[in-house]
């Protein structure tokens, strides 16, 4: 063999191994957190709670999320306000009778920037919002918050977007969902 063969050969052989390799995340359900908080259109009056993710799952390749997929356990939602909580779980809002989960399907991440396909009420639509992570010893811990169009899920109730003469009663279509996840990865 002589040298360019060798050179070839050499550089075959590297281009077939993994740049890394992929690591699986389970979240900790009990030290991860998620809020939402929803906002009148009129003045600084907004209201929130707090939502439970009920599983999530991460695949990990060079400290970057390559696929993955949270579900939101939309009867967990609360609000101190049981009257408005019991609306909020209603059909004007996340009919969680019909839909009593949410998804987040991964799509990709770009410079912390997360994109992915969510599920509510029976539509989808593409999201992307920005993430902190910080990757410790054996766990990943994600930060951030989504704003999420409402009315791109059917959720019309007191949208001006839809109904006019609303005054105070108007809610803003964007609601923001922030949260702390923790996943514990594998070795």
């Amino acid at each position: 063999m002589n040298l360019k063969n060798i050179t070839l050969l050499f550089w075959f052989s590297f281009q077939f191994l993994p740049v890394g390799f992929a690591q699986k995340a389970t979240l900790d359900t009990s030290s991860s957190s998620a809020t939402w908080t929803g906002f009148a259109e009129v003045g600084n009056y907004r209201q929130s709670g707090s939502i439970r993710i009920s599983a999530a799952n991460l695949e990990i390749a060079n400290k970057i999320i390559r696929a993955g997929r949270i579900v939101f356990d939309m009867n967990s939602l609360t609000h101190e306000d049981k009257n408005l909580e019991a609306h909020l779980k209603a059909e004007d809002f996340f009919f969680v009778d019909s839909y009593p989960i949410a998804t987040f399907e991964f799509m990709n991440m770009v410079h912390n920037q997360v994109t992915g396909t969510l599920t509510m009420r029976g539509k989808s639509n593409v999201i992307s919002f920005p993430v902190d992570t910080t990757f410790m010893d054996y766990q990943l811990v994600i930060q951030g918050k989504a704003r999420i169009d409402r009315t791109k899920f059917d959720i019309k109730y007191n949208s001006k977007s839809f109904f006019q003469d609303l005054g105070n009663y108007a809610i803003k279509d964007l609601f923001d969902v922030e949260f702390h996840l923790v996943f514990n990865l594998t070795k």
